[in-house]
């Protein structure tokens, strides 16, 4: 489980590393998205005009952005999924997902996934 979204801290970074790394070594991974994780489901939408950051902290900002990553443990077979309860709190529920990644909800695709889990991480600060 998920909780912390791109540059809130290094957890997304974290998670995803982790999850590519046990996929690589024939693990399956399932992850769910909820809190402020569930903002990294969604496809950057390209902002027109000048975005008024420095260019220093883009540098910060960039490499904690983790959707290609996401998009390529999917790929990979990961299953991963948002709460669309969370999804709809934050005003992003109809906003198009990242390939691979589903919609999802506590009550049942989180419960999914504690069915098959043998190990569970929670990250979030």
């Amino acid at each position: 489980m998920l909780l912390s979204g791109a540059a809130e801290n290094e957890d997304a970074v974290f998670a995803v590393c982790l999850a590519e790394a046990a996929l690589r070594k024939g693990h399956q991974v399932n992850i769910y998205l909820y809190g402020n994780g569930v903002n990294l489901s969604k496809q950057e939408t390209p902002i027109d005009g000048p975005l008024h950051i420095a260019p220093r902290l883009l540098e910060h900002i960039e490499p904690a952005k983790v959707g290609k990553t996401l998009e390529k443990i999917a790929g990979m077979g990961a299953n991963v999924c948002t709460c669309h309860t969370n999804e709809h709190a934050r005003g992003i529920e109809s906003n198009a997902y990242i390939d691979g990644i589903k919609w999802g909800d506590i009550g049942h695709s989180f419960c999914d996934f504690l069915l098959v889990t043998d190990v569970l991480l929670s990250l979030a600060h």
